[in-house]
């Protein structure tokens, strides 16, 4: 699409429109990714007393220090905490992790699927922090943009302005401010995947702009852009492959249609009918036993599921 410069809106002298002293770039500068780590399955834990919340702390950062694909979060309320896997025994080992190393007592709640969130459309939104007309504390005006991807190529912030050292520092605040915003998700649910997202516009104070200021103000800007755009709500799909006697290949396809799942391939095997299918997870995680009821146990699975992408899910 085309940049275009947006007329002034009157800010004061003694503030600057950064579209009016740097560069404006038909192309972005260089790609910024602000992905994170994300897995589908969460258990919310927390210290029994308050008091052993920071042995709680400290338990989860020595387990991610050990283990550079440990991933936990902050959870709704204050003090409890999200422990992430991608599936349950490595949910369980995690949590018995912590557990030992925390050496307190500790309350763990349901285990629960991470949703994600993708725009459904191209939005804009503007945060201004501040008055640029006298006053004091930070003074910060962020525009952005945010545009859907196509599934699986992920998050990545851009930026239209170069400039000097000050003015990379504010770019690099502003993706931090994005990246934070999406790893957030909805109300704290989930996270923001597969979106691209544009530093189009904004304003600083010479004095009184900081960093700091911008991250917040990004922040504000990227949630109110995410409401404007039509989120749309997905769920992870297992890849997961099925052996049936070829009796038990059409109840077990129609089977995977009533759980939200399809059938991608069939393959003639030794032992019957290889299914590879797509499932979401929710359906997953008590798939085997049904299965295993519905064919009287001649269907079941092979290999081991894997997280296959995200989608939505009626």
């Amino acid at each position: 699409f085309r940049c275009e410069r947006r007329a002034d809106r009157g800010l004061s002298t003694t503030c600057a429109k950064l579209s009016q002293i740097t560069p404006r770039h038909e192309a972005a500068l260089s790609p910024l990714p602000t992905d994170a780590p994300f897995l589908p399955l969460s258990q919310t834990v927390s210290a029994q007393r308050p008091g052993d919340a920071p042995a709680l702390v400290a338990a989860l950062e020595r387990c991610r220090a050990e283990d550079g694909a440990f991933a936990y979060s902050a959870g709704r309320e204050i003090g409890t905490f999200r422990i992430e896997a991608r599936t349950l025994n490595e949910l369980a080992q995690r949590l018995a992790g912590v557990t030992a190393v925390a050496a307190v007592a500790l309350e763990t709640g349901p285990i629960a699927i991470q949703p994600c969130w993708t725009p459904g459309r191209l939005a804009e939104a503007e945060h201004r922090l501040g008055s640029a007309d006298g006053g004091t504390g930070d003074f910060a005006v962020v525009r952005l943009r945010i545009v859907p991807r196509r599934s699986g190529e992920g998050n990545i912030f851009e930026t239209e302005f170069a400039g000097p050292p000050e003015i990379d520092a504010l770019n690099a605040a502003v993706a931090r401010g994005v990246a934070r915003a999406s790893a957030e998700g909805v109300e704290g649910e989930g996270r923001i995947i597969d979106t691209r997202v544009v530093f189009i516009d904004g304003a600083f104070h010479p004095k009184r702009s900081t960093p700091a200021g911008f991250e917040e103000a990004a922040i504000a800007a990227m949630r109110a852009a995410c409401r404007t755009a039509g989120l749309r709500r997905l769920e992870p799909l297992m890849e997961i492959e099925i052996m049936a006697e070829r009796d038990h290949v059409l109840p077990v396809v129609n089977d995977l249609a009533t759980r939200g799942g399809s059938e991608l391939r069939r393959r003639l095997a030794q032992k019957g009918v290889a299914i590879a299918a797509e499932l979401p997870l929710r359906a997953f995680l008590t798939y085997e036993g049904d299965l295993a009821a519905l064919t009287q146990a001649r269907a079941k699975i092979i290999g081991e599921p894997q997280l296959a992408r995200w989608a939505e899910v009626r």
